[in-house]
């Protein structure tokens, strides 16, 4: 019998298999139009974080309320082991390791496919578009072994 920690390992194993899955698939029905998803999923986990869980993701820039937004990937969620910012010049690069959906990402992007299942991306996003009115554009997602960048830039 599998110990809890082979199961916990097996479990996320199988749940990166399942989202690749699934980006993939949608990626080869709308293209582009696969992006769309993106924002609604944001929006919808940073509702659950705030409304269901209780946390708020707070700030008046975007160094604030990305560094929040990070210490509750890490701290409260275990969504990433842990996350960096840094923002130089209207980009703001998001500096993630070991996170939850890593693996789905790097198949994404081994199959040609942009990383949009990425959800430091998604919630970074979402806060600085509800919070702030920004718009961002993703410059990509640099996944090397069990880290990741996913850069933006301010537009």
């Amino acid at each position: 019998m599998a110990t809890e920690e082979q199961k916990k390992t097996r479990q996320m194993k199988l749940f990166n298999e399942v989202i690749f899955g699934l980006a993939k698939g949608m990626w080869e029905l709308f293209g582009e139009g696969a992006w769309g998803t993106v924002a609604e999923i944001g929006e919808e986990i940073v509702e659950e974080i705030e409304h269901d869980l209780g946390l708020e993701i707070q700030g008046e820039n975007p160094h604030d309320i990305l560094t929040e937004l990070e210490r509750i990937l890490v701290d409260e969620l275990g969504a990433c082991k842990a996350a960096d910012l840094k923002i130089e010049n209207g980009r703001i690069d998001i500096l993630a390791e070991d996170c939850i959906l890593l693996h789905a990402s790097h198949d994404l992007q081994k199959e040609d496919i942009p990383a949009f299942t990425c959800i430091p991306m998604m919630l970074a996003a979402a806060v600085l578009r509800e919070r702030l009115g920004l718009k961002e554009r993703l410059l990509g997602v640099t996944i090397e072994g069990n880290k990741c960048d996913i850069a933006f830039e301010m537009v």
